[in-house]
């Protein structure tokens, strides 16, 4: 299975899920490759983190940016069983390829909600890029997740989010909330990913 974990604009909750995710699936004792398209490579400076400090299992990580995409993802299928793909934020050959070979698509949004990261016209990027990959990819699955913050969104975020991902290609919002950078409540957003 191909995860692209994709946003607006990158950060921390970008790659917070997409390292959570690969660190949880290689427990689960799959061949999990995360690829980090991202030029800043946070994602595989984590596992180099992780591996350094002794954490098993080991998160294979590799750093790819450029057009060799598409063709390094052919190669990478026969050798894991799921790739978790941290892709840049900005609309890149990458980010596209990644969202048309995924599955799923994720898309975090930092808690608390801002009017703008619900607003149509400011993420007119995220959703041409995301309309674009269904045109070539038809079964792509696109889930709204809410990163971050010390409290819970409230029921005018949440309805504000729902609203948004409803306009999104029929998208979903996650019923995990997923709070810190190791954070205990990925194990919800896991069982809504591979269990779904």
């Amino acid at each position: 299975m191909i995860i692209a974990v994709a946003n607006q604009s990158g950060g921390a909750g970008k790659v917070i899920v997409a390292n959570n995710l690969a660190l949880l699936r290689a427990r689960a004792g799959r061949r999990v490759l995360l690829l980090d398209t991202d030029p800043r490579a946070a994602s595989c400076a984590w596992c180099g983190e992780l591996a350094a400090a002794g954490v098993r299992p080991r998160v294979a990580a590799r750093a790819l940016c450029g057009r060799a995409l598409v063709g390094e993802l052919e190669l990478l299928r026969q050798r894991y069983n799921d790739i978790v793909i941290d892709t840049e934020g900005r609309d890149t050959a990458d980010s596209r390829a990644a969202l048309i070979a995924a599955r799923l698509a994720i898309v975090p949004l930092d808690v608390p909600v801002t009017a703008e990261q619900v607003d149509l016209g400011s993420q007119y990027q995220l959703i041409a890029r995301l309309n674009a990959a269904r045109m070539f990819n038809p079964g792509l699955r696109v889930l709204f997740v809410l990163v971050g913050g010390d409290r819970a969104p409230g029921d005018e975020e949440r309805a504000a989010v729902r609203a948004y991902a409803s306009r999104v290609m029929s998208a979903t919002l996650a019923s995990a909330i997923i709070r810190g950078p190791a954070p205990a409540d990925m194990d919800g957003l896991y069982r809504e990913v591979f269990h779904h």
